[in-house]
């Protein structure tokens, strides 16, 4: 032990700030969708808690919109990042 620290508090550190960063990342990633929705005149709404739904919920005739535009805009995010 060091400073009152040991090896299995530093590792129970690390675990708990991945999880932190995986629940920042989760919600970076909602909201993304969400003002991507609310861009394209599509009613984006969160689900609350742990719903069997999803994270969200939207018109079932906007779907396949959806689904295109964030494809568009995944595509051209990854076209980025391209090596080619």
């Amino acid at each position: 032990m060091y400073n009152n620290f040991s090896i299995v508090d530093y590792q129970k550190s690390e675990d708990e700030n991945k999880a932190i960063q995986k629940l920042a990342e989760h919600r970076d990633i909602k909201l993304m969708v969400k003002e991507i929705g609310e861009k394209y005149g599509i009613d984006i709404q969160s689900t609350e808690g742990n719903s069997h739904l999803g994270d969200f919920s939207y018109p079932k005739e906007d779907e396949q919109k959806l689904i295109s535009i964030l494809d568009r805009y995944l595509n051209g995010l990854m076209s980025r990042f391209s090596t080619d």
